[in-house]
């Protein structure tokens, strides 16, 4: 296979502003947050390591898109002055926009009043921050037993189109109430491990659910 030719630093700036994911990460901190940061503030916001947030500052600095302030500190900042600055920060907000879109559309799909959905909720690593390519996203609710598998139909449905438009994959997991506290009853590990970091956009958290059932049953 032949090897990749070296490109113009001039024609393609990008390559190097964007060329490696502490590159990337580094720029979204600064970028996001707009003025001076330190770099140990800077290696807590994007999850780097030491090493590569310093890799990452060394190269945004030499190729203009940061600037440090070297004073009783050194502090890093975006470059507002850098020419690619505007295309830059729309990007990155873009890529947060569209994350926000994803959650519209999941928050939309049951429909905007469904009395009979009692929570409707993203979980898993999505919610956590922890996904990779080609993870789907983790959606779960809670309705009554009887009307159960047509919501959740109705969701898969009315997410089809949104998840092509914007890239993602929905899986979608119905519980009743009686599912809700069994699980809770016992301690179930995927039950636990979901209510870490549910994000709910519809109805009640899932445990709150759990709680009033148990308070029904001992009543």
């Amino acid at each position: 296979m032949a090897r990749s030719e070296p490109q113009s630093a001039m024609r393609a700036p990008l390559d190097t502003v964007f060329g490696v994911d502490s590159n990337v990460r580094v720029l979204r901190v600064l970028a996001a947050h707009g003025g001076p940061l330190s770099s140990s503030d800077i290696t807590r916001r994007a999850k780097l390591s030491k090493t590569g947030t310093r890799q990452g500052l060394i190269s945004l600095e030499e190729c203009g898109a940061i600037v440090t302030e070297v004073g009783h500190s050194r502090l890093h900042r975006f470059n507002h002055d850098y020419y690619l600055a505007p295309q830059i920060k729309a990007l990155f907000g873009a890529e947060s926009v569209r994350f926000e879109k994803m959650l519209d559309a999941v928050r939309l799909s049951a429909g905007e009043q469904t009395p009979d959905l009692s929570s409707l909720f993203v979980y898993g690593s999505v919610a956590r921050g922890e996904d990779r390519r080609g993870s789907g996203l983790d959606i779960g609710l809670v309705a009554r037993q009887d009307v159960l598998a047509g919501i959740v139909e109705k969701v898969r449905g009315n997410l089809r189109q949104s998840s092509r438009s914007l890239g993602f994959t929905p899986s979608v997991v119905g519980l009743d109430l009686d599912d809700v506290s069994r699980l809770d009853r016992d301690g179930n590990p995927w039950w636990n491990s979901m209510l870490e970091d549910a994000i709910v956009l519809q109805g009640a958290r899932p445990e709150d659910l759990a709680a009033r059932v148990r308070e029904r049953a001992d009543g």
